[in-house]
């Protein structure tokens, strides 16, 4: 294949082309919802169209009726206090049918192991000894009636006593306080709201966060919104939904997207698991690619020492003017859009560690070097990406300077370079993801390895442009080549990520 197959001379007319559950949510209690998209403020999405699927962004408290309506429902099926069904929920994920399976297996056995057999059964609560004294287990003062408490398993304890334990399970526990049990430590009943309102009502507010919380968290069809501060949750309509495609949640308040699966950036054409494994094995190994991978590099022509302050990886020596890739070190020449042909960068090619040493060294020596080729890419993908978001903070606030100034008509004038600098930060973060791709491809089909190097690579070359051309000086750039570079790279990504959708076929 040559250059001549892609022209990226596009006519707006043209596209170019490359080869139910019970527990599901019920969306008429949670009619204040909203569709990212329909948020007229929300952040501009690149990528696959209709990537929202139905994924709804609500604000937290909206699932609480949801919430209330499986603990109705589990409370007059079963004949328990609500307490107890709220516990016996949290335990089963807050699945009503995993729950009503096992309580009618063994009830007893189920209500004893969640902490709630005497809340359950008020007619044999666990006695204290009448013997005792009527003094605080915690404190030893003496408690005077009305300020002293008990759960329903009988272990009594003072007001101050209470109100402290409930206190620090907030402040200390965290998320954790909805599983902790009866201040008396052999006990394993649960304390619920019930003892929070009595004991501690400045907290019980708090505990109904967390609850509300760990129904968010148990359920498969709700994730929290990954933004800093942020206390959104997106919301899938059906399981399917959660797992099709595309299932990228854009939250209309912070403006993060993610994935619904993961709850990671969203990282098409990688799968979650793939990325899972991925970043798990650059936690184990960072500190050998992070010593390759170094801050600073030797020219290959006069080996004078060149800090990398941008994000195009097209660099020139300001000392020999060599122009050589920062990822290879190869040619800058070799890397053009004339050559006939590309330097094969992006690619991996298992002959250049070949050796008749078959032992496990050197294999560990072989694996270690091929998954450098894709880190090392990876990297400097995710480091330009880093750099476009810094260059759209900046654009951006010049737009905002511009719009307030006398001569506010000029803001258009950047406007071009806001996009096109979207849509670096957009391919960026999924060239990044190639490699992550890539890594995890099938070695031995040749072809399907092949063809998808190839379309990585020119989505590489039209995004070298692209960055090469936002980063010149705003009066030396060309303002028409910024524009269709950008249709060009994005039209461009949005194809190679339905080419590997569909199976690279073709």
């Amino acid at each position: 294949m040559s250059d001549d197959d892609y022209s990226y001379e596009y006519s707006e007319e043209e596209d170019y082309e490359i080869g139910d559950d019970d527990d599901d949510m019920d969306w008429n209690s949670s009619a204040t919802c909203t569709i990212a998209s329909e948020n007229p403020n929300a952040a501009p999405t690149l990528g696959l169209a209709g990537v929202l699927n139905g994924i709804r962004i609500s604000p937290a408290d909206d699932l609480r009726p949801e919430m209330k309506r499986r603990l109705k429902e589990v409370t007059e099926i079963l004949d328990i206090p609500e307490a107890a069904a709220s516990v016996l929920l949290r335990e089963h994920k807050w699945s009503k049918e995993q729950l009503f399976e096992v309580f009618y297996a063994d009830s007893e056995k189920l209500l004893k192991k969640c902490g709630v057999s005497n809340r359950c059964d008020p007619k044999d609560p666990m006695k204290t000894d009448p013997d005792d004294d009527n003094c605080c287990p915690i404190c030893y003062d003496d408690m005077e009636d009305g300020q002293k408490m008990s759960m329903p398993c009988g272990h009594e304890f003072c007001m101050s006593c209470w109100h402290d334990f409930c206190a620090n399970a907030i402040e200390q526990e965290g998320p954790s306080c909805v599983y902790v049990t009866c201040p008396e430590a052999t006990c394993t009943e649960v304390v619920t709201e019930v003892e929070f309102q009595k004991a501690a009502p400045d907290y019980l507010q708090k505990f109904q966060t967390y609850q509300l919380r760990n129904f968010v968290e148990s359920n498969r069809l709700t994730r929290w919104c990954p933004g800093k501060g942020c206390d959104r949750i997106a919301c899938a309509p059906t399981a399917s939904a959660m797992e099709q495609d595309g299932n990228v949640a854009n939250c209309d308040s912070c403006y993060t997207s993610f994935c619904m699966v993961c709850g990671e950036e969203p990282h098409a054409p990688s799968e979650c698991k793939d990325l899972a494994k991925w970043n798990e094995k650059c936690r184990n190994e960072s500190e050998t690619a992070n010593w390759i991978l170094a801050n600073t590099k030797s020219c290959p022509k006069c080996a004078s020492r060149i800090e990398k302050n941008q994000g195009c990886n097209h660099i020139t020596c300001q000392r020999c003017k060599h122009e050589f890739c920062w990822i290879c070190s190869g040619d800058w020449a070799s890397h053009g859009a004339n050559t006939g042909g590309y330097y094969k960068c992006n690619r991996y090619d298992p002959k250049s560690t070949e050796t008749n040493d078959n032992s496990a060294a050197a294999k560990a020596k072989r694996e270690l070097d091929r998954y450098l080729h894709y880190y090392k890419r990876y990297h400097a993908h995710s480091e330009a990406q880093k750099f476009a978001k810094k260059q759209l903070k900046e654009t951006e606030s010049r737009m905002v300077m511009l719009q307030e100034s006398s001569d506010n008509s000029k803001w258009t004038d950047v406007e071009f370079l806001k996009t096109a600098n979207e849509q670096l930060v957009e391919c960026r973060k999924v060239l990044k993801y190639t490699y992550v791709y890539a890594y995890y491809m099938n070695p031995n089909d040749t072809l399907q390895k092949e063809r998808f190097e190839y379309h990585q690579e020119m989505l590489e070359k039209f995004t070298e442009n692209l960055s090469e051309q936002s980063e010149k000086p705003l009066d030396k750039m060309d303002r028409t080549d910024v524009v269709n570079q950008t249709r060009v790279v994005d039209r461009f990504m949005k194809n190679i990520l339905k080419y590997v959708d569909e199976g690279m076929e073709g």
